[in-house]
């Protein structure tokens, strides 16, 4: 995974708005995953079609993160919800 893969979400998975966190339901297997700011922040860039550059421009716009630790902390982010089956490569 690097900063030009694009990433989708599988059909199974649903998102919601609970209070000021969004959680994310993968129907097939029953997990619950929530996410905090941030997070949610690269969930919307994902969801809107960004490839994970765009998705960190996103991040270093939002927060005061300087980009290089927004890139490992958006691909580390990324990959944890692709092994938890919430995105797809």
């Amino acid at each position: 995974m690097n900063l030009d893969s694009k990433l989708t979400i599988p059909p199974q998975v649903m998102s919601r708005l609970v209070g000021d966190e969004t959680v994310l339901l993968d129907l097939e297997s029953g997990l619950y995953f929530g996410l905090d700011n941030v997070g949610q922040c690269i969930w919307d860039s994902v969801s809107e079609g960004k490839d994970l550059g765009a998705t960190v421009d996103a991040v270093v716009a939002e927060y005061d993160v300087d980009k290089a630790q927004a890139e490992a902390d958006v691909i580390e982010f990324a990959s944890t919800l692709v092994e938890r089956g919430l995105l797809a490569e």
